[in-house]
Order: structure tokens, then C-alpha cells, then sequence
């Protein structure tokens, strides 16, 4: 694959997500969400709401130097086991502090749910003012959906951006839409495009389909995901191209001569059977 240095860390939080009472979504949205904008996702972690776990794997995952940005969901609320902005803070080495901004965005937030009559009082409340401790350095993301705000810190030291999201997924989503145009521009900056295609084949047997698959890659620096279904359906196998440019044009050029290129070779040989 093209070399870039937009690669990223995706790390969910919740004892729940590792007993298996609940779906990681989250993970598989921002992962499909972060390949579009044009990152690559080397790493998709879930790991416990526990203090030393997380705070190690963020500060390892900052000193390594790998990722341009680390995602962190879920943490964020009013509970006893809501302590993202406290790992991270251990992780950085800074104190939690109460931030304007994130208590501005939490006030704001309980007077609008107020007025809606979705909550009984617009008071803050020492759980509601919890939400607004944030690690010294950082910066808020507003919550349109929920009440707790996002974290983004920017390391310029090892160039790593962190943004730490909700874990439920609508608030999830509608404030990963927020920072889409931040992800866009640190794309533009590392040089880092993506682009894909679907190409369905006339084989249903993925051996007899590999050998296609590996005259591809030795030819062109593209990515290639075969999707078959069991022996038992017996449908055209679906395959996936993709591939990363230095822009939206020569990932798509090179992704599109593959196809093409494979298709004529696929074309040759069923001429060849008949």
C-alpha cells in the first residue's frame, strides 16, 4: 500500500462490551468512517474501565509514534465508572480541572433539556459537574445530542490528535460528525486519500479465484478483500479494491486499472472455457 503516516488507533472503553452485553458499533462505524476520510486503521482495542489499563495503553500508544490519531469512546458521563477525562489525564501527566467550556456546554445542555421537559431540574449537580473536568491542555467537542463533552487534545510533540467521543452511539455519531472536517484536514496534510470499488466475479470457489487475486497485487499496490458466501449458496463472489493515494484521483486511478486489468483477465479465461 501507498506508505502514510494517517494512521489510527481506535479504542472502545466498557466492561459491557467485553462481557458481550453489548454490541461494539462503535468500533465498526468509526473504523468504516476513518477508512473513507482516508485514514488507515491499524488498531481497533476494547478495553475495561480501569484506570491503570487505560492510562498505559494511551501514553504506550502516544510514545510509540505510530498513530496521527487515537479515537476513544465511551467514559464520558456523569457516573462513578465515567473516568475517560481521568485516564487521560494520568496518561499525560496533568492535572483534571474544572474547564469553561466543557461546563458552559454541560450548563447549556441541561437548560435545553429542561425547557424540552426531559429532565426534572437544569441544576448542576456535582454529577453533571464532573462532566467538565477535563485533563489540563485539552479542548471540548459539544455534545448536540447528549450532555457530556467530547476531549480532543493535540500532542505536537509526537503529532498525535486524540479525540475522546461518548460511548453510545448516537451521541457518538453526531459528534464524530463534528470533527469529520478536522480528520479531513489532517488527511489533506499527511497526503492521505482512499478509495474503493465493488467487482463482482463469475466464481462462487475462492480458490479457484486466488490465483487472479495474487497476479494483482504482484501488479498493482492495491488492497483486495474477497467476500464469498458458503458452498452451499453458491453466489458470484463479491471482492472489495482498494487502495490509498497522495490524492482522491491517484486512488482512484490505480484502484480502476486494477479492476479493469483483473476483469480482462477474468474475461480471458472464461473465453478459454468455452
Amino acid at each position: 500500500m501507498t506508505k502514510t503516516t494517517a494512521n489510527t488507533l481506535i479504542m472502545t472503553l466498557g466492561n459491557e462490551l467485553l462481557s458481550g452485553q453489548t454490541v461494539n458499533t462503535n468500533a465498526n462505524y468509526i473504523a468504516k468512517e476513518m477508512t473513507r476520510i482516508g485514514f488507515s486503521v491499524l488498531k481497533i482495542i476494547t478495553i475495561p474501565d480501569l484506570e491503570k489499563i487505560v492510562s498505559l495503553e494511551i501514553k504506550n500508544s502516544l510514545s510509540a509514534g505510530t498513530y496521527r490519531v487515537i479515537i476513544i469512546t465511551g467514559g464520558l458521563g456523569p457516573t462513578w465508572d465515567d473516568s475517560t477525562s481521568n485516564f487521560l489525564a494520568k496518561a499525560l501527566n496533568v492535572p483534571s480541572k474544572l474547564n469553561s467550556n466543557a461546563l458552559e456546554i454541560v450548563t447549556k445542555r441541561y437548560k435545553e433539556l429542561y425547557d424540552q421537559g426531559l429532565v426534572e431540574t437544569s441544576n448542576i449537580t456535582p454529577a453533571r459537574k464532573k462532566m467538565a473536568f477535563l485533563p489540563e491542555g485539552t479542548n471540548t467537542i459539544y455534545n448536540p445530542v447528549g450532555t457530556a463533552p467530547g476531549i480532543v487534545y493535540n500532542d505536537p510533540i509526537h503529532n498525535t490528535t486524540i479525540f475522546c467521543l461518548p460511548g453510545v452511539p448516537k451521541e457518538m455519531k453526531a459528534m464524530f460528525s463534528i470533527i469529520i472536517p478536522e480528520l479531513r484536514g489532517i488527511c489533506e496534510q499527511e497526503e492521505s486519500f482512499h478509495f474503493e470499488t465493488e467487482f463482482i466475479t463469475f466464481f462462487t470457489d475462492e480458490s479457484l479465484l486466488a490465483p487472479f487475486l495474487m497476479k494483482i497485487r504482484e501488479k498493482f499496490d492495491v488492497w483486495i478483500k474477497s467476500l464469498p458466501k458458503s458452498y452451499q449458496e453458491e453466489e458470484n463472489i463479491q471482492l472489495i479494491i482498494s487502495s490509498k493515494g497522495k490524492t482522491q484521483e491517484e486512488a482512484k486511478t490505480l484502484v480502476l486499472r486494477a479492476r479493469d486489468y483483473l476483469s480482462e483477465l477474468i474475461t480471458k479465461e472464461k473465453s478459454m472455457e468455452n
